[in-house]
């Protein structure tokens, strides 16, 4: 909303400033009594009407240049309301794959728990009846209350990923019930460094904005120039005065023309005029500066991004496999320790690393669909796919 209403003030300036290139009208119509005191004098009034015109010849492209400079502001208002609405897309992208990872974290943690609970009661039976030791029960003792206190941990977090992501949707105080899908089926596509460089210089907001800076400093340097250089100005007018009020007869045969040209040739301003021209100077050597770091700090950002996708691209299917290959282990340290063919700790440890296997891919494929939607939004495209 904000960056909305910063558009419309832009919009409306530009909208005062083209108006400055068009002539000035105005008419008047006056009146005057004038008294003299206790004396004997009749009091005299005076009536005036009027119709005067003044527009600016020439001033060395000053008010050409305050109209680009308001155009140049209006578009730059534009990007940041661009930059605005990526930045509220990326966060409900994170906030959103947050959430789907701590709802399926929390579905591993509660399955966790319910096994090592089974796991509890068999193994309590059994040492009841004497087949186990002790150590078998307080193994597997430990075991439920780690999975209870996982359990809880993640329902915490859970809830507090969906305050997190109703607050980027700015629904925080609302009851609008949000409707999200459980799973995601994540396909990574990841562009070479060149392809994406390239569309991050002709889409960025962010560097666009910095891009707009550099064109409003060098416009600020022509005006500064400008303001040191002659200007001419031109005025005419219609007016009538008479003792009794002015009528349209009246006027029509008693108005008196006139006709101004100015030159105005500054000679002297205590050198501001040359501060100013240094001054405007520098602020285009220190916007020119902010587009150098920000092209090279976006770089580096991308070329980060870029790696971790390929990095996840490699990682993700590893992981799927452990997770096969823990799921069958367990199966199979399930049916020895049944069999009595195994220990306690072997069982658990093959009930951990299935859940530290689940758990892993969970994160990581969450993770990668959060950094593809920080890679849209480097290359400015994140906004785009919601026009």
């Amino acid at each position: 909303k904000r960056a909305e209403q910063d558009v419309a003030l832009a919009r409306c300036n530009r909208a005062s400033t083209g108006a400055l290139m068009l002539p000035s009208v105005n008419a008047s119509n006056s009146f005057s009594e004038t008294t003299y005191g206790n004396t004997s004098s009749e009091a005299s009034e005076r009536y005036s009407g009027g119709l005067s015109l003044s527009q600016s010849l020439f001033n060395f492209g000053t008010k050409i240049n305050t109209l680009k400079q308001s155009d140049n502001t209006y578009n730059t208002a534009k990007q940041q309301r661009r930059q605005a609405k990526a930045r509220i897309i990326l966060d409900v992208h994170t906030f959103y794959y947050q959430y789907l990872k701590n709802s399926e974290l929390f579905d591993i943690a509660g399955k966790d728990l319910e096994l090592s609970k089974k796991q509890l009661d068999l193994v309590q039976n059994q040492y009841n009846l004497g087949a186990v030791s002790k150590t078998d029960f307080l193994k597997a003792s430990v075991r439920y209350g780690t999975a209870k206190s996982s359990f809880l941990s993640r329902e915490l977090t859970k809830k507090n990923s969906e305050k997190s992501l109703r607050f980027s949707m700015g629904l925080l105080n609302s009851d609008i019930p949000i409707i999200i899908e459980q799973k995601m089926d994540l396909i990574l596509t990841v562009p070479t460094f060149d392809e994406a460089y390239s569309l991050m210089l002709s889409n960025s907001p962010d560097l666009s904005i910095l891009d707009n800076q550099i064109s409003g400093a060098q416009i600020n340097v022509k005006k500064a120039w400008s303001s040191s250089l002659p200007s001419i100005n031109m005025s005419i007018g219609m007016n009538a005065s008479s003792a009794d009020q002015i009528t349209r007869t009246y006027f029509d045969d008693n108005y008196i023309k006139s006709a101004n040209i100015t030159v105005s040739i500054p000679i002297f301003s205590g050198f501001r005029n040359r501060n100013s021209i240094q001054i405007s100077k520098l602020q285009l050597d220190q916007a020119e500066t902010r587009l150098s770091g920000g092209k090279n700090s976006a770089k580096v950002s991308l070329y980060a991004l870029i790696n971790t996708l390929n990095n996840y691209q490699e990682i993700i299917p590893i992981q799927e496999e452990v997770l096969l290959s823990a799921e069958e282990d367990l199966k199979l340290a399930q049916q020895r320790y049944e069999l009595g063919s195994a220990s306690i700790l072997v069982l658990l440890d093959a009930q951990l690393a299935l859940i530290q296997a689940s758990s892993s891919l969970v994160r990581t494929k969450y993770d990668a669909a959060i950094q593809v939607a920080n890679l849209d939004d480097l290359l400015g495209t994140l906004d785009k796919k919601y026009e």
